[in-house]
């Protein structure tokens, strides 16, 4: 196995820039997920480390080795497409022994040992039975698990996963989320995962890369990037339902601090959160401003006023799920939420309590539209 290692890598499409300086570095048998929206730059980057496709400026090193011009069959690499890419002639048991039988591979295996490699990696991933099948004849979500075995089924230095479980259902996705982790585990090889699922990335990562418009946003543990969030766009990444992100006025008065988010409410903030909220405020058409984050966790809804802190808000709309009710309020430019137990009935219309629990606040500066 090996690690990798990009430098100032850029990629561009004539005027289009998909990757735009991205560095990072994954050590050996670390299980890496790049984490973003579509048109990020996750799967381009994937190809790069691949080589199938040549970075417009930087550097790519897999283990020692600069491979910016190795062919892709020299760099040992193993890549799982979203699109299957399996060979419609080929049985199941072909396709997933096919990398096995490369040419630079003759000989490597015995033919039992090829059938014990490949007996070995359906069973994990519960696709023994589908051996003699074409891919024609087999669901998505079979031909998604054959894709992946495809890939695993050797043992190059390095696993590219390119959304390898993204058309799995609900159930089979945890199931997959588990076989995922104990391949890892027990290869012990390097994994450059690509998601756009955080809780995928959360289960599965040693550390993650949120990456948005070709660049690289963060790099952290799941725990960081859950937790500690740098960027407004990070903390909006991590989360179901997302966390709140209100851009709210900051307000001096008789020596104390108030957020302000027009008149729709306004509660004084505490003085050890004041250093945070500074280094992120900006000013604004005469105002000093700050993007404020809480998730729904944190905050309290109530038909009685629990604090001096609480708000009024009208219930916008409610949501009923299996243990709590996410209720929904309108502001101006966004929409806010919260959680009450579903023993507490409140219907659209109804004014209810806000209070938001403090040690759960974040300060940002704004770096993206937010979205009604």
């Amino acid at each position: 196995m090996a690690g990798v290692k990009l430098e100032n890598v850029t990629m561009k499409y004539g005027s289009l820039i998909a990757l735009n300086n991205v560095s990072f570095e994954c050590p050996e048998g670390e299980f890496f997920t790049l984490l973003g929206p579509s048109g990020a730059g996750k799967t381009t980057t994937l190809e790069l480390i691949a080589g199938i496709k040549q970075p417009t400026h930087g550097l790519i090193h897999i283990g020692d080795r600069m491979v910016n011009h190795d062919a892709p069959e020299e760099r040992d690499v193993a890549m799982a497409f979203e699109n299957y890419a399996l060979y419609p002639q080929f049985s199941v048991y072909d396709n997933i022994a096919f990398p096995l039988r490369a040419p630079r591979r003759k000989g490597e295996l015995t033919s039992a040992e090829e059938k014990e490699r490949v007996h070995d990696i359906t069973s994990l991933l519960g696709i023994e039975e589908y051996l003699d099948r074409k891919p024609q004849q087999l669901s998505g979500g079979q031909k998604q698990r054959v894709s992946l075995a495809r890939a695993m089924v050797r043992r190059p230095k390095l696993y590219l996963l390119d959304e390898p479980i993204a058309h799995l259902d609900a159930k089979l996705k945890i199931s997959a989320r588990s076989t995922l982790k104990l391949l890892a585990h027990q290869l012990g090889t390097t994994i450059l995962y690509v998601t756009h699922n955080y809780r995928e990335a959360l289960g599965l990562s040693d550390r993650i890369m949120a990456i948005r418009k070709g660049r690289v946003e963060q790099i952290g543990t799941p725990e960081e990037m859950y937790e500690k969030p740098q960027t407004d766009f990070v903390a909006r990444l991590m989360g179901d339902p997302p966390i709140n992100l209100v851009d709210v006025e900051v307000v001096s008065e008789n020596a104390r601090i108030y957020l302000q988010s027009e008149d729709l409410f306004r509660f004084p903030l505490e003085k050890a959160l004041i250093p945070d909220m500074e280094k992120a405020s900006w000013e604004e058409d005469g105002k000093k401003m700050v993007r404020m984050g809480v998730r729904a966790k944190n905050v309290r809804i109530s038909r009685e006023k629990s604090s001096e802190e609480a708000f009024e808000l009208p219930v916008y709309v409610t949501v009923r799920e299996a243990k709590n009710t996410v209720i929904t309020f309108e502001l101006t430019h966004t929409l806010f939420q919260g959680f009450v137990s579903n023993g507490q009935r409140m219907k659209v219309g109804d004014k209810v309590w806000v209070d938001i629990d403090q040690d759960g606040l974040y300060f940002f500066r704004r770096s993206m539209e937010l979205i009604k």
